[in-house]
């Protein structure tokens, strides 16, 4: 997880897609990748959780990651997949996970979620 953020960071999208597990077809994504460069600046990540799947090749990586987009700020709270064939992780899918208004705010900044990140 923390090296796909660093590519996203440096804007490698080699990297990004090579981590992509193939059956997502990552090669497809690459203009709208680059393209999300010019506009997107990082501002930092946050590893939640790290857990094992239902088998020794899957694992489940939950983080919170800052950016800010066109002037905006912005934020991806992701429970991503990964998958490992031939000895190597690969990004499978994410979903998002539930997080009420009165929760902590996953970024860790100890404030509610309403009055931190969902402002």
């Amino acid at each position: 997880m923390r090296s796909r953020y660093s590519a996203w960071v440096n804007q490698d999208a080699s990297y990004l897609i090579a981590t992509w597990h193939p059956s997502c077809q990552p090669e497809t994504y690459r203009p709208s990748i680059t393209a999300s460069f010019s506009q997107t600046v990082w501002q930092d990540l946050t590893v939640i959780s790290q857990e094992a799947g239902r088998h020794e090749n899957e694992g489940f990586v939950t983080f919170f990651a800052r950016f800010s987009e066109n002037q905006r700020r912005g934020v991806i709270h992701e429970r991503s997949r990964f998958l490992r064939e031939e000895e190597r992780w690969y990004y499978i899918d994410g979903t998002v996970p539930a997080l009420g208004r009165n929760d902590a705010c996953p970024c860790g900044s100890g404030k509610k979620y309403k009055k931190c990140c969902a402002t």
